[in-house]
């Protein structure tokens, strides 16, 4: 140390030999701490910004504030966006499946905004390997909140990367799924019950002319809705449909579960297809009991069938956008939660959650859910579904499953979920519609169910005969 030297440890000043004043190092000291101080300070400050916005590069590093009469103002608001407006700048994408929940787009006017969403991160990552990894022709995932409407995990592959996005095609028969509205019908209209008795002739699952010949209570075989409702009994379906419901109730169901009408969305989604050609009766039969491959249904609707059914009729609108925004903080989309539409009657509603229940516990759930009593997360849900199994026109099988669950009755955390998946498939899948839905919940009840809250908890045709490519399950 050239110009110093060294005195029992103490660095001294050479030309005055004498250690240097106090003051000096005490100021030292205390520029440092002060650096120390700041450093920390800011550190906090990165990572509040990073778990309110992530780390996408560019996000802007600034709180979205709403108004209030006390608190700071707001941020200035952007152009107006609506949700068609935001379908058309996000298109058909696949969802960020990270923690930061954000993705961006570029408006009209060459505006780079930023897109929170909905979406649970580690749900969308889940759900994205998958579906990739089912060796399907197509298969999708859908989770939604069906108490608010807000889209949790929106999962698709296609084999083919020029279709549109398998959540949100509108392409796929829906089978048996419209015994969902064929069963509503008779409750709302034919005041059946889950316990009604009714009648059949022929096979479960399949439908022939004679099967439909008589009325609902007359046939060789005896039954309940429940029970026809649980092993997907087309001949008691296309009864109901062709003698005691017609043309009428089943047109009506049908556009009341959102059928023949666009889902406001900020994504383009396909509308689901029904249609009534003529008065025959084993045309409404078949429609009645999905044996056809003219009625068409999206994944996403048919999240929303299962939501109508656990929120007691009720249906929102689905929502994926929380908030858009720009670098600059000004607000141009915010999502507000509507009232929703009554499409059923919550009576109707109970009476189909008992049938989606025996669907689960007894009929043609039983074979993934069956074991579901000595599951550590699964036996402690109520758990309510509808299967649906069909041939599309390319012969493939298109499988279907939606639900619904919540946790049962003494556990502490109080999130409801509705779900949608379908596989299609030429039999080398490595999965099912079913065994994603039972991932699923596995995955999102995991931990909620021992903490006892979450992010999203709540306070407080043709007509065809014989067999169309089922293959035993309904």
């Amino acid at each position: 140390m050239r110009g110093l030297r060294v005195r029992n440890y103490i660095y001294c000043d050479r030309k005055k030999n004498r250690p240097p004043r106090p003051g000096r190092r005490l100021t030292g000291i205390l520029v440092l701490a002060l650096a120390g101080v700041i450093l920390l300070e800011l550190g906090l400050m990165a990572r509040e910004l990073k778990s309110r916005y992530g780390a996408a590069p560019g996000a802007p590093v600034v709180e979205v504030r709403s108004a209030s009469a006390s608190g700071p103002a707001p941020p200035a608001a952007g152009p107006e966006l609506g949700k068609k407006d935001l379908a058309e700048l996000i298109g058909a994408r696949d969802l960020p499946a990270d923690e930061q929940r954000l993705f961006s787009v570029t408006d009209r006017r060459g505006n780079h905004l930023y897109v929170r969403t909905t979406i649970l991160p580690e749900l969308q990552a889940l759900g994205d390997s998958w579906v990739k990894g089912s060796r399907a022709h197509q298969a999708a995932l859908v989770l939604l909140d069906p108490d608010s409407g807000e889209v949790l995990t929106l999962a698709g592959y296609s084999e083919n990367e020029g279709d549109p996005h398998p959540a949100l095609a509108g392409s796929f028969p829906a089978a048996s799924l419209f015994k969902i509205v064929t069963a509503a019908a008779a409750v709302e209209k034919a005041e059946l019950s889950a316990d009604s008795r009714l009648a059949y002739d022929g096979g479960k699952h399949t439908l022939f002319k004679n099967n439909v010949a008589k009325e609902a209570d007359e046939g060789r075989r005896a039954t309940t809705l429940r029970e026809s409702f649980a092993d997907s009994i087309n001949s008691v379906f296309g009864k109901l449909g062709a003698s005691t419901l017609g043309s009428g109730e089943l047109a009506d169901f049908a556009a009341r579960f959102g059928f023949n009408h666009e889902i406001d969305f900020e994504m383009p989604v396909e509308a689901s297809s029904f249609s009534v050609d003529d008065d025959d009766a084993f045309h409404l039969a078949e429609l009645a009991s999905g044996y056809n491959r003219a009625t068409k249904v999206s994944p996403l609707h048919g999240a929303l069938m299962a939501a109508a059914v656990a929120a007691g009729g009720n249906v929102y609108d689905p929502s994926l956008v929380r908030e858009v925004f720009d670098r600059e903080n000004r607000i141009y989309y915010q999502a507000g939660r509507s009232g929703g539409r009554q499409v059923i009657s919550p009576a109707t509603a109970g009476e189909l959650s008992r049938l989606m229940l025996s669907a689960v516990e007894e009929g043609t759930g039983r074979r993934t859910f069956g074991n579901a009593s000595a599951h550590p997360v699964l036996s402690r849900l109520l758990i309510g579904g509808k299967s649906g199994t069909i041939n599309n026109d390319l012969g493939q099988k298109v499988d279907w499953f939606v639900a619904w669950a919540q946790p049962r009755p003494g556990e502490a955390c109080p999130d409801r979920l509705a779900l949608s998946a379908v596989v299609v498939h030429s039999g080398a899948t490595r999965t099912t519609s079913q065994r994603l839905v039972r991932d699923a919940l596995d995955a999102y009840y995991r931990e909620r169910l021992d903490a006892g809250n979450s992010p999203t908890s709540k306070p407080g045709g043709a007509a065809f005969s014989g067999r169309m490519g089922y293959n035993g399950d309904d």
